[in-house]
This record gives structure tokens, sequence and C-alpha cells, in this order.
């Protein structure tokens, strides 16, 4: 059952504090008929190609130096920019719940998204001095210096016209752990500047919660028109008059700021503001809870926001943008529960406001590793680099969180490719890993080595996994080859050959000691590998008799003296993908596991293993269909 506390805390998304519209012709929409089944991580939703994903931050507790060094294990909340060369990702951390504890916010950098370090603390910990204020309800509220503030906010980065790069948090403090730090009990926002060579300036307040009663002469950090530093100074007054910008504060300081141009509804809020550009003219405003609004005058005013009930989505945020082939994306969560918060997904379409094409970005969902109270299941919380900022290229990255645990980061390719029919792929290079798609945790390793396509892994709660999608056939013909240099015991390199919807056809699995094993009725033996030895495997799948004929080593595994055909898995009526994961099919999350209901300490939840390493030498696909 959901807690009292996380009912309560729920409740204040106010969804249906807003008139319903069916005017589909002006507001944001999604016109497909695909809606993922959530009985299943992954929603049974069709993989968008190409898309690579990096976790950025494990949370460690046993062993903080092997993480961002805070030891924390609530993260959530991320925001990413890139600047001078570099990605950079803010993140919020809690010791071990939201909304509870000194909380920090960090900051990581990659030059190329794929490995992420130089992880260095932001807004540190702030432990609000004696004082005592009055809110503008008359509420009083006494100090005594030992209540730590935490950070909780929407934006983390700007950037300004003079190349000023400002790194942005929000401290507040909370008296229950299901309240947020927003509105009357907030403190106020602190800058920073990033500057090219990645050092970090002083922090300074830029704008204080005067409706929480704060008043400058209290706070911690001096007011940024103090710092000596007329960039600064520049960017931070751009900051302050930019009124889409400043539109993501929106229910962390209230609406008492003039620039908030769209006011909260009687007794709710509209939150985690993005926005896009149709023209120069014309904005798009969305929030979560499927709430949108346009403005046609540039964001100076705008239409009061209404719901789209298409854009299915409960808490969990949505990111909005035009992307480089003159295209619009959508990205976001399409369930209704907010507990159960995946898979992520993302919708494109021509014109910014019919969408369609449901294309999967995250469909993994690994177990929570530590308990902790408003803990969502899955990918959320997403952003992408904000319209005006630098971008590397022509391709979409976005950031989110995974369980509120992890940090990780998105490449997602534009133009977004449709799948081949023929893949001949004999000597690997960076070329051909962008058709494929990549899930890489910190702890693993997947890419380029050698001409090979090269996996490791030493994850306990989690594996590495390579994807190749192909045109759908009744009739498929895959020869791979393989090569395996360290698989010990609780590992195993498993090979699938899958519907779009993730439906496992056929499986080869690679088990530790040397055994080479297919899963058909029942788990059976055939063959065997050995250390450092390459493997060549040949099947042809056949979806009109779901059965599959399997040869090694250019041997073709017979019944009497015709090829042996094994049955499926299960039956399926197309293949279009190929997994190759290091590790054992998981089949958690789903809508019937309570977050709320975890262990305090999960049994080995920081141990570090060294599993798995793999290559891949060969991979060759081709539709029979006639």
């Amino acid at each position: 059952m959901i807690s009292e506390a996380r009912k309560i805390a729920y409740s204040i998304g106010n969804e249906e504090s807003c008139t319903m519209t069916n005017d589909r012709s002006i507001m944001p929409h999604y016109l497909g008929k695909v809606h993922p089944n959530c009985d299943y991580f992954h929603g049974q939703i069709p993989y968008g190609k190409g898309i690579h994903l990096y976790q950025v931050s494990r949370a460690y507790r046993e062993r903080p130096e092997l993480d961002d060094g805070t030891g924390h294990t609530y993260k959530h909340a991320p925001d990413l920019c890139w600047y001078h060369g570099r990605f950079y990702i803010q993140y919020l951390t809690n010791p071990v719940h939201e909304h509870a504890g000194a909380g920090v916010s960090v900051l990581a950098s990659s030059e190329d998204g794929r490995r992420w370090g130089d992880f260095r603390i932001t807004f540190p910990e702030y432990w609000i001095p004696a004082c005592e204020v009055t809110d503008d309800l008359g509420e009083h509220h006494v100090f005594d210096g030992s209540v730590p503030a935490f950070m909780h906010q929407r934006m983390g980065f700007y950037y300004a016209k003079n190349d000023v790069m400002l790194v942005s948090g929000f401290y507040g403090w909370s008296p229950q752990m299901w309240m947020t730090n927003w509105d009357r009990r907030g403190i106020g926002r602190v800058v920073r500047r990033l500057y090219p060579d990645g050092t970090l300036g002083e922090i300074y307040f830029v704008h204080v919660n005067r409706q929480g009663g704060w008043r400058k002469e209290q706070l911690l950090y001096p007011w940024f028109e103090e710092s000596g530093d007329e960039e600064l100074v520049a960017a931070c007054r751009e900051l302050l008059h930019n009124s889409l910008a400043v539109q993501q504060w929106a229910e962390e300081h209230g609406d008492a700021d003039p620039e908030m141009r769209i006011k909260h509804p009687a007794g709710g809020t509209y939150q985690a503001f993005c926005w896009y550009h149709l023209s120069e003219q014309e904005v798009v405003g969305l929030w979560k809870h499927s709430f949108v609004s346009r403005s046609h005058d540039g964001g100076k005013t705008w239409e009061e926001p209404v719901k789209s009930p298409s854009l299915v989505m409960s808490g969990q945020k949505i990111w909005g943008a035009r992307t480089s082939d003159g295209k619009y994306a959508l990205v976001y969560v399409p369930t209704l529960e907010t507990q159960h918060r995946f898979p992520l997904c993302l919708v494109t379409s021509q014109d910014g406001l019919a969408f369609d094409r449901m294309r999967l970005v995250h469909g993994e969902v690994p177990p929570i590793r530590y308990a902790g109270f408003c803990k969502d299941l899955g990918p959320q919380y997403m952003r992408g680099i904000c319209e005006g900022m630098p971008v590397p290229d022509g391709d979409l990255y976005l950031t989110y969180s995974v369980n509120k645990e992890d940090i990780w980061f998105a490449k997602v390719p534009v133009p977004m490719e449709d799948e081949e029919s023929v893949v001949r792929e004999l000597d690997f290079s960076e070329k051909e890993l962008r058709h494929w798609n990549l899930y890489q945790p910190s702890w693993c390793k997947v890419g380029v080595e050698k001409g090979c396509l090269a996996m490791e892994d030493q994850e306990p709660y989690d594996y590495a996994r390579l994807v190749r999608l192909f045109s759908g056939g009744t009739k498929v013909r895959l020869e791979l080859g393989v090569r395996i240099w360290k698989l010990e015991a609780g590992k195993s390199l498993q090979i699938e050959l899958c519907s779009e919807k993730h439906q496992t056809a056929v499986r080869i699995l690679f088990r530790s000691g040397g055994a080479l094993r297919h899963r058909t009725v029942c788990e059976l033996g055939l063959g065997s590998w050995k250390q450092g030895e390459e493997v060549r495997l040949l099947i042809e799948a056949d979806c009109e008799t779901f059965t599959y004929t399997a040869a090694i080593g250019g041997k073709t595994i017979l019944a009497g003296n015709d090829p042996a055909r094994f049955r499926f898995m299960a039956a399926v009526n197309e293949i279009g993908e190929l997994s190759i994961r290091t590790g054992e099919p998981r089949y958690l999350a789903h809508l019937e596991q309570n977050p709320d209901n975890l262990p305090a300490e999960p049994l080995n939840a920081g141990r570090l293993e060294h599993g798995a390493s793999v290559q891949i030498t060969k991979v060759e696909i081709i539709s029979l269909t006639n």
C-alpha cells in the first residue's frame, strides 16, 4: 500500500485543477495509438534506432570514492549543458531520502558523454543560521542553527549572451519529508560561474525568497552584485529578465516575481516548465501532468494552461525541443502512474503540435539498491540542452535519473534512421556503432575495440547491452562471431532474436564454465566454448513454423539426417531485433512492485564484481522474407 505521506505528496500536483482541452488544432497532442504496456518495464514500445545510454553516477554508499564522493543514495533532477568542448551535468543529492537531510548539488563532466568524472560539489551543505523569519502569510519560523537546507532546482544552467555559463541551484528547507522546499519554505537561488576551462567561481545569491520572509542580510553567501565580476553581474541581470528562463522557477519562488508570466492556479501549481519555439513569436510551454500552453508574442503573455489528455503522463516531467532536422521531439514517460515511471519514450512531429511514432529511449529498470522516501521506479525527470545554449552537433542529448538513485545520459541520433533489411558488419568501427543501441552502466563498458564490439561487465545489479534493429521479417538468418575472455559465475552472455515488442523468439546462452546452451521449450545444451576462441553461430529462424535451426562452427545440428528444428521461446509474427546482454533477463519493475516496501539495506548493494569480458567479432543479419 502507498504510504499516507506519499498520498499527501502526490495530491499536491493538483492534476485536475484546469479544464481539459479537446481542441487538438492549437495545442501539442499525441496522434498515435501506441501506448506502453507497463506490466513490462520497456512497455513493449519499439526502440528508437541508435540511441546510446551511459550511466553518469551510480550511488555507492559503501565506497563513495568510486562514485561522486558524497556517499548519498538519493540522486535526482539533473540538468545538462555543453560548454567549450565538454558536457556538464548538475544533479541534486540527499543522503537517503527526498526532501530530507543536508543535500548538495554535484557537477560531473565528460568530453564525449560516454565516461563521466571530475565530480565536484557545486552547492554544498547549507545549515540555516540561527534566525527568525515570518512569511507573507504571517507564519513565524524560528531556526536554531541545527536545520539543514537541501537543494531542489528545476534548472541548473543558464548561458548568457556574453558567453558566461551560470550554474544555478535553489536552497530550501522542509518540516516534513513529504513537503517540498518550495514557495514559503524556500530560501533563495544561488549561482556560480563555470569558466571555459571547467573551473568554478564563487557562490552568490541571485534571488531571495521574500514571500518566505528571507532578507539578503540573513543569507550565507553574498549577493551577486557584490562579486566584482562585471561579466557575472551582467549574466545574472540577463537571467533575471529572461521570462522564459525564470518561469522554470515558478513553484520554487512563487508568483511574486513580475517576470513570472504564468501564475499558478488557485490551490495548485504548474510544475517543471520547459518550452520550445515554433517561430520567433510562437512558443509552446509544457509542464508535468499533461499541462500545455502557447504564447503568440515570444513568451510575454500566455494562454491559460490546459490539459492535453493524449499526452499521457503523471509527475515525471516532460522535455520538448526543436531538433536539428527542423522537426520536434517530446520525451516523457507515458504512464498514468507516478510511482512506476517507465518506460522513457520519445514522440516526433513535423509542426511541433501533432506528435506520433512513439519510440523507446530508455527501457531498462534495474533494482533499487538503497531504500529511501519517494524513490519512484524508472527513468524520470529528463532534461535536454536548453534552447539558446551551445550544442556540440545535431543530435539530441538528454539527462535523467533512474529510480532517483542513479544519473544517466542519452544520445539520440537526429534524424532517427529507419532499419535496414540486411546488416553486414565484419570489421566494426565507430561509424557502425551509430546504428546500434547501447546500454552502459558505470561498471560496464560497451564500444569498439580492435575491430570488434567489446562488452565488459562488473555490475552485480545490472548488465551491459547492445541492440541492433533491422527490418522485421518472418524468416531471418543471423550469423554471429563471439569470443569470450571472461565469464564468471553470476554472469552470462545472452543473444536473442526478438520482435519489435521485445518478445524473445530465440535465445542463445554462453554460461560460465564453458557451456553453450539455448532456451527453447527449456534450457538445453548446444555445445561449448573456450576462453579466447571464436565461436561462429548461424541461426535461421522461421516465424511461420515458430522454429529455428542452429549451426556452430559451420556444423549444422542434426536430428537424424536433417537439420534439427528447435521451437521458439515465444510465438512472434516477425523478428526485427538482435539483443546481446551480459546478464540474465529481468522481470522487474512492474506495476505491482511497491518501492515503499524495500529493505533498509539490500544484500550486496555495493559489491564490485569482475564478471564478464566478451567480443562480438562478426554480425550478419539477412531477412529471408520474400
